[in-house]
């Protein structure tokens, strides 16, 4: 075989690698983002139950306002609650909103930008809808009472304020363990933190599209 025979049988072996490698990237590209994709679905159904949990909370209260409570524990309970309710209705449609607008057919680089944006908006999902527990069924307690005409913080103040402390300390221990996880070395805590604040969702479809990046580095070196 002649040098240029050579030559151009090796150029055509290089031009058919690599579009068998463009051909592997592309069907790995669609696969993984098909599963990103679907991963992020049980997060759309949670927020659908979020607003749905959120619109009863503001029934709830205005329930209490029917009664026409004149104590101002019972109306600030009742304002706490609808707060919640109503709170909860925007912070899952914000999430909604920053899940519509990740264009799974944009490269992998921006797609990550948008989850990103998703992760602070579950993030503020969690501190609206979750994290307020630790102090919410002070003023649920409450509104359960004033619907029943009895002024709670009136005949037992000190679960009132017992109630209150216990949330202060709850909150700080969970801020406390969460930083502690984001710098211990300890990678089963880190991601047991990082699953329990923003759920498996996120992280499947967070590991989904580092693998295409991986790969495409991979191919590109």
């Amino acid at each position: 075989m002649e040098l240029t025979e050579l030559k151009s049988t090796w150029q055509m072996l290089e031009k058919a690698l690599e579009r068998g490698n463009q051909l592997s990237m592309a069907m790995l590209r669609q696969q993984k983002l098909d599963a990103a994709h679907k991963s992020l679905r049980p997060l759309r159904l949670n927020q659908a139950f979020q607003i749905i949990f959120g619109v009863l909370f503001i029934l709830l209260a205005a329930l209490l306002w029917t009664t026409k409570p004149t104590a101002i524990s019972v109306i600030l309970g009742g304002v706490a609650i609808q707060a919640y309710g109503i709170g909860c209705v925007i912070t899952a449609g914000m999430l909604f909103s920053s899940l519509n607008r990740v264009d799974y057919a944009a490269p992998v680089v921006r797609v990550q930008d948008r989850l990103a944006q998703v992760r602070r908006a579950y993030g503020i999902c969690v501190l609206v809808a979750g994290l307020s527990w630790w102090f919410l069924w002070v003023p649920l307690l409450m509104v359960l009472a004033g619907l029943a005409h009895i002024n709670l913080y009136a005949h037992a103040p000190s679960v009132i304020w017992i109630g209150l402390a216990t949330g202060v300390v709850g909150l700080l221990a969970t801020r406390w363990m969460y930083l502690y996880s984001l710098k211990s070395s300890n990678m089963q805590l880190r991601q047991f933190v990082e699953r329990a604040t923003f759920g498996r969702s996120l992280q499947k479809a967070q590991q989904q599209l580092n693998e295409i990046r991986s790969f495409e580095e991979e191919i590109l070196s």
